[in-house]
């Protein structure tokens, strides 16, 4: 079987930040109320004309001016496209005159990003592709009820981009995981026509959310021939410092093993993974042989894992 590895990163956040002392200003919410609930201080917010491909396409840019490598493939993850047709790869392959290569959408909302490195694994191993770039890019202003004060002071807008290659597989990727509790399917809900702002049922995610990440972490732990006592790092979803905290505590990990920046960008969807890991790349923050773990999690109920040997 033929070893991947992730061999470059790359991401893009908009100018724009929205404080909480932005939204105080907005709906009757304080900062101390959504810092100790959620642990976002601030977020970014794309311009009304800058779209998920836009921020996709220079994530990947970011991403590509690191490597030689070109891509045979392009994998968009997305929950927050700007039209149905033409699909979101299509666009953001055209505006960095990509050729000769396949194309296609992904959609696991905030598990998307770590959904997206598991097919594009897969698709390696088992097929001619050598060198898949995959973006994660979401518009999450365009679906957010900034007169619900319980769910506007999540989110943020942002992308991020991977290059994985079977040419350079330094950073293996040994295994993953894919995963979905079906049944609560409508716990989150966003993007119909009857109800098109976001919506949850928030005390049912924050358990599933804390209960799968423990799992998976243990999970991809075993299946990397690591265990709790070695040294590694977990990138999670950045839903909510909360569920960070709770999971943590619930499997007896100290909270210095996860990395994350939701207090700056909060809550980017299936980008959120990539925005921390890129930021952790550009600051050193791995040496050869760490074990990062990146853990996905949200609306499905779906799950992603991977371990990554650095």
């Amino acid at each position: 079987m033929k070893k991947v590895g992730l061999v470059v990163t790359g991401s893009y956040a908009p100018e724009r930040r929205l404080t909480n002392s932005d939204l105080e200003k907005m709906v009757d919410t304080t900062d101390e109320w959504i810092t100790t609930r959620t642990g976002i201080k601030e977020r970014r917010i794309a311009a009304d004309n800058e779209h998920a491909s836009d921020m996709a396409v220079a994530a990947a840019r970011d991403c590509l001016g690191k490597t030689d490598l070109r891509p045979d493939l392009l994998i968009s993850s997305t929950a927050t496209a700007e039209r149905a047709c033409p699909f979101q790869a299509s666009i953001v392959a055209n505006r960095l005159n990509l050729t000769n290569l396949g194309a296609f959408d992904l959609n696991a909302v905030c598990s998307g990003l770590v959904y997206s490195m598991t097919v594009a694994k897969s698709m390696i191993q088992a097929g001619p592709y050598r060198n898949v770039l995959i973006t994660a890019s979401e518009k999450m202003s365009m679906l957010t009820d900034y007169t619900d004060r319980a769910s506007c002071v999540l989110f943020g807008d942002g992308a991020a981009a991977l290059m994985l290659s079977s040419e350079q597989p330094e950073h293996e990727i040994l295994a993953t995981e894919l995963g979905l509790d079906a049944s609560g399917s409508d716990y989150v809900i966003m993007g119909g026509r009857e109800d098109y702002y976001f919506r949850q049922d928030g005390r049912k995610v924050f358990k599933f959310a804390v209960t799968i990440m423990g799992e998976v972490i243990e999970r991809l732990l075993s299946e990397s021939g690591a265990s709790k006592n070695d040294d590694f790092y977990v990138i999670p979803h950045q839903a909510n410092y909360r569920i960070l905290e709770s999971a943590a505590n619930n499997i007896n990990i100290p909270l210095d093993r996860f990395i994350y920046n939701i207090e700056r960008y909060g809550n980017t969807s299936s980008a959120s993974i990539g925005l921390a890991l890129d930021e952790a790349v550009k600051e050193g923050r791995f040496k050869k042989g760490d074990l990062v773990l990146l853990v996905g999690f949200g609306g499905g109920l779906s799950w992603a894992g991977a371990a990554i040997r650095w």
